[in-house]
């Protein structure tokens, strides 16, 4: 094991922060200048993003010294008079110290006599663009606590009364260098979204480039787009990466945005994904593969198709079944299977891949086989290897399309029991993360999800593919 390093803080001190998780996060007062129905009014808000029952970006308009009850019912007059279903509606909010404006929605009057309104889209930049950012951190919520059993990146965070160990993992791809760290309240949070579930900031995330130049704002959010996608494919649920703030050299913000984007709820059920928290260095050793990928324009669209369609098959939460979970995997890979043997690799013609040429099966088995992924039925699925009648399938590919059939053709007169309906959609799942996980040249370790795991069991990818060997794309 590796010497860890030792803090007296936590490596990334947050911006904004929690008690508890689903606690409101305050972002201040702010002066904005509101229009609505043709009418102008300066005030003052309270921006704050309410997590319960909902996660919302809120802007609430208070009574105050600089805004008495009389300006209220003048506000309450311009709301009332106004259609927000006419085509000319103008609901507006600028930041007047910031000069950035976005539409806004009249959610209502609070108990406390107070107005709220909502940004139309979740995420709002609440500065203008700039390309003098020198660094950036950025707030991760509901990420598992993770470390390294190696050592890794891991630190100590020393304290009078003792220390703790902190999982940090060190991304390093495309000249970006990024930190991914627990904070001191890393545990407590953790904890408290395994028993209750909910949104809270487990970890920080640092952001700056290898050789210590400027940045934009516009590359900051690709990367952040990047980043988000990886990090949902890691875990096999959204995670999230929100209120990026960027410094320039002097340390000013000058970028910021608001809100929580796209991120996974409810109570955890364990990890059910490739990623062991245990090996925290997993991430950094896929992630430059899949930024690799993510920087072609092209693959980065099969990418984002790929993760959305994984995402909702992977997360049993939600209440999709396991035979819609089938379906969702199966949508997946056949994009996959496209992209890499007729775009990509041009292994096929695409007359091959249209009604009535391959086979379904036949699609995926060429994806799979080029890749150096396993066909066979692996002996812990017994529902699928065991005898089907009188024949067996002839590999993985063809019991999960064939099962997969059987749920969208109510003709098929194949009869499917539970048992197998659970292990084709594992099979798939497993089969699909093995293949993006080839893609992005990953030849270390891996969480099988087929095996009955503990955290920290890992296994070698089964390809034998050396680093420095013919890449795949």
């Amino acid at each position: 094991m590796t010497q860890l390093l030792e803090c007296t803080e936590p490596r990334i001190r947050p911006i904004y922060s929690q008690d508890e998780p689903s606690q409101p996060i305050e972002l201040g007062k702010h002066r904005v200048e509101l229009t609505w129905g043709g009418k102008v009014r300066n005030l003052q808000c309270n921006v704050q993003l309410r997590l319960l029952p909902k996660k919302r970006l809120t802007f609430d308009v208070v009574e105050s010294d600089e805004f008495p009850v009389n300006q209220f019912e003048m506000l309450a007059q311009t709301i009332a008079t106004f259609d927000d279903k006419n085509d000319k509606w103008d609901g507006k909010l600028k930041l007047l110290e910031r000069g950035v404006q976005f539409d806004t929605l009249y959610m209502g009057t609070g108990r406390s006599g107070f107005w709220t309104f909502q940004p139309r889209i979740s995420v709002v930049t609440a500065t203008k663009p700039t390309r003098e950012i020198q660094s950036a951190i950025v707030h991760l919520f509901n990420f598992p606590d993770f470390f390294d059993i190696d050592g890794g990146d891991d630190y100590v965070l020393r304290r009078k009364n003792g220390g703790c160990r902190c999982g940090r993992a060190l991304l390093n791809a495309d000249g970006w260098r990024i930190e991914i760290a627990a904070t001191d309240m890393t545990d407590k949070q953790t904890k408290g979204l395994e028993e209750n579930g909910g949104f809270a900031i487990t970890h920080m995330v640092r952001i700056d480039r290898e050789d210590e130049t400027e940045f934009s704002s516009e590359a900051l959010e690709n990367l952040l787009h990047c980043l988000h996608q990886f990090l949902s494919f890691a875990l096999g649920r959204w995670a999230g990466l929100a209120f990026p703030i960027g410094f320039d050299e002097a340390g000013n913000r000058v970028f910021e945005q608001w809100g929580l984007p796209m991120t996974a709820d409810g109570q955890w059920n364990g990890g059910l994904s490739w990623f062991d928290s245990h090996h925290g260095s997993m991430l950094s050793e896929v992630f430059p593969g899949f930024c690799k990928l993510w920087s072609d324009e092209a693959w980065r669209s099969t990418m984002q198709e790929c993760l959305y369609w994984y995402v909702a098959a992977n997360d049993r939460g939600t209440g999709i079944g396991v035979d819609t979970g089938l379906i969702l995997t199966q949508t997946a890979f056949e994009r996959l299977a496209w992209s890499y043997c007729v775009k990509f690799r041009k292994m096929v013609s695409p007359t091959a891949f249209k009604p009535g040429k391959l086979t379904a099966a036949d699609k995926l088995r060429l994806l799979v086989s080029a890749l150096g992924v396993p066909l066979a039925i692996p002996p812990n699925l017994p529902a699928l290897a065991k005898a089907r009648g009188n024949r067996q399938w002839d590999d993985s590919l063809h019991a999960i399309t064939e099962i997969r059939n059987s749920i969208v053709h109510p003709d098929s007169k194949a009869s499917t029991s539970h048992e197998e309906y659970i292990e084709a959609w594992k099979l798939s799942l497993w089969l699909l993360e093995l293949c993006l996980l080839r893609l992005c040249d990953h030849n270390g370790s891996y969480g099988n999800r087929l095996s009955q795991r503990w955290a920290g069991q890992t296994e070698p990818v089964p390809w034998n593919a050396k680093p420095g060997s013919a890449p795949v794309v």
